[in-house]
């Protein structure tokens, strides 16, 4: 009994971790000017994530890539600026 027990619990663990948060419906929800911290509670943490800043003004680029797609976001001043949704760019897949 204590096997499938922890088989199940095993099992529910790999489809939560395969459900990817990389998807167009998630995409779809991020909205110009919306705030960073929003937009991770949406997708979770960037796989790539880049920024510069001059004075008060300051960038970032992030990107989200599941192997089969991918999102990437600019934000200014922490806000979307612009966003892109296609397929992985990562290497074999």
């Amino acid at each position: 009994m204590k096997f499938i027990r922890n088989l199940s619990i095993l099992l529910f663990c790999i489809l939560l971790l395969a459900c990817s948060r990389v998807t167009e419906d998630n995409y779809d929800r991020i909205e110009s000017g919306m705030e960073e911290a929003a937009v991770i509670k949406i997708l979770g943490n960037p796989d790539e994530s880049s920024s510069m800043g001059i004075g008060s003004l300051s960038g970032k680029s992030s990107v989200w890539d599941d192997g089969k797609a991918r999102i990437s976001i600019q934000f200014f001043n922490d806000k979307v600026k612009l966003k892109n949704f296609g397929a992985s760019e990562k290497e074999g897949t």
